[in-house]
């Protein structure tokens, strides 16, 4: 996904716009951090390590990406194929890694170098109760340190009002300043089978007539 946005047919007027059966809207906000980041590796807390998944990790893959995303409503990556999840894994531009404590996978964190000049944060993510160790900031500094190791400038991500409250807060903690918002428009995927209808109980369900 490159940045900026190129502009959409949106209403420009205020007020409120009735959406299609089955469709969510998310307000995201793009976040980015320009170099220097600094050069250490991240410091992990005790007990903490990431460990790189490939094509051979699919399983390790899926089952983080469901158990941490599916109450934010992720759903990417349950979009496609084994095949095409591998060949991401397999990239040499991408990085993916899970994130284990004393052994038992507890995070997720995806990086995409394929857009020149910058990293995209793809994924972020902890099971319920990892958080508030300081394990969420050495996987964005992780990020960081891959990035300048690749001599790259430039670290963006995106979250949605879908996300954590506390994630933009979080982000910006970390250095990211905000430069741009966006209205997402989605199916929602607890209808179509994707995800269980009762995910993500912050954001209400309607039913398609």
């Amino acid at each position: 996904m490159n940045m900026a946005l190129q502009p959409q047919t949106l209403p420009t007027e205020n007020g409120y716009y009735p959406l299609a059966p089955g469709k969510l809207a998310a307000l995201t906000i793009y976040y980015e951090r320009l170099a220097p980041f600094g050069e250490k590796p991240a410091l992990w807390p005790e007990g903490i390590s990431a460990l790189r998944l490939k094509k051979n990790d699919i399983a390790v893959y899926r089952t983080l990406f469901q158990t941490i995303g599916e109450k934010w409503l992720w759903v990417s990556r349950l979009e496609i194929t084994d095949e095409e999840l591998g060949a991401i894994l397999d990239d040499p531009d991408t990085e993916a890694f899970a994130i284990q404590q004393n052994g038992a996978f507890i995070g997720l964190l995806e990086l995409d170098f394929r857009e020149k000049g910058s990293a995209e944060i793809v994924y972020v993510g902890l099971i319920e109760g990892a958080t508030g160790s300081g394990t969420g900031r050495a996987m964005i500094e992780h990020g960081f340190a891959r990035a300048s190791e690749r001599g790259i400038g430039r670290v963006w991500l995106h979250t949605c009002h879908f996300d954590s409250t506390q994630a933009p807060r979080f982000y910006e903690k970390c250095g990211f300043n905000a430069y741009q918002l966006a209205v997402e428009m989605m199916d929602d995927p607890r209808l179509g089978g994707k995800l269980r209808v009762d995910a993500a109980p912050h954001v209400p369900l309607v039913p398609k007539p």
